[in-house]
């Protein structure tokens, strides 16, 4: 299977530490890692942190081709400090993945996932737009991904209208209004007819999905194990790269949700959004 991934490549800085992050990088290494080919389109600059970015990606098995050397701009940085295991972010402005240039990889490809941070800037969001009109994919993965204020309500609406797997947080649903989770995602599933199904991730509760699909509108819960916590940061990433992986090899709903969120509970016990783990336990046969 071939994948699509779209949008920021930063490192994650977590005081004298860094670790290489982005969720949509984040994304495509779990994706990568759990045997699909995953073909990047960001920008790094033309710095240390850039050429670091780019090996290690490669490194998790990502194709880099469509990621810009930026000689402006820097290569972005994200300082993070956690809190009872839970990440607050201060994104740096002006960085290289600012400003992603327009490209449309050639061939076929099952599946585009997208975010918004970088399409905080106008630069990138034409650079996505040009991709949405002249690439071929299949599925449209949009994981929301709230950053403070780096979105505007026209561009959420804008991108789930082309999405047909949403991934949500359980306090983003705070962006559609306070009700009751599984009535809210009728009331989007009723307003964007292009989603297939609505992942939403409940911490240490789970997760659950809504099946867009399914005339009875079927909902399925899995729980997560009762893990202690390291860092939540990169855990919705892995979340979403299992779910996506298993479903377009053509796994049945429960088993994606179930191996999505046994792989994110790992990932929550380890400091680094990639860390390494045995992908037979989380996909294939």
């Amino acid at each position: 299977m071939k994948i699509l991934s779209f949008g920021e490549i930063l490192w994650d800085v977590f005081g004298e530490t860094k670790t290489l992050g982005g969720a949509p990088l984040n994304f495509a290494s779990h994706c990568a890692r759990l045997g699909a080919e995953c073909l990047m389109i960001s920008a790094v600059g033309s710095d240390e942190n850039g050429a670091e970015a780019l090996a290690l990606a490669r490194e998790n098995g990502v194709n880099t081709e469509y990621v810009a050397v930026d000689r402006r701009y820097p290569t972005g940085v994200c300082n993070v400090t956690l809190t009872n295991g839970l990440p607050q972010y201060e994104l740096v402005k002006g960085v290289a993945y600012d400003h992603i240039p327009p490209t449309a990889p050639r061939g076929n490809f099952d599946a585009l996932y997208m975010g918004t941070l970088a399409m905080r800037s106008a630069d990138s969001r034409r650079a996505f737009r040009f991709l949405a009109k002249n690439a071929s994919y299949g599925e449209v993965l949009f994981d929301m991904n709230l950053r403070g204020r780096f979105y505007t309500r026209d561009l959420v609406t804008e991108l789930l209208h082309e999405t047909t797997i949403l991934k949500i947080s359980s306090e983003e649903m705070g962006f559609f209004g306070y009700r009751d989770p599984v009535r809210q995602c009728m009331d989007i599933s009723e307003k964007y007819p292009n989603l297939k199904y609505i992942l939403v991730t409940l911490g240490a509760d789970g997760a659950f999905v809504y099946d867009c699909t399914d005339t009875a509108r079927r909902v399925l819960f899995s729980e997560k194990p009762q893990s202690k916590p390291v860092s939540t940061v990169g855990a919705g990433d892995s979340f979403a790269a299992c779910f996506l992986v298993n479903l377009l090899a053509g796994k049945d709903i429960g088993i994606c949700l179930d191996r999505a969120v046994m792989l994110s509970d790992y990932v929550v016990t380890q400091l680094g959004a990639v860390p390494d783990y045995d992908p037979a336990l989380f996909a294939g046969d």
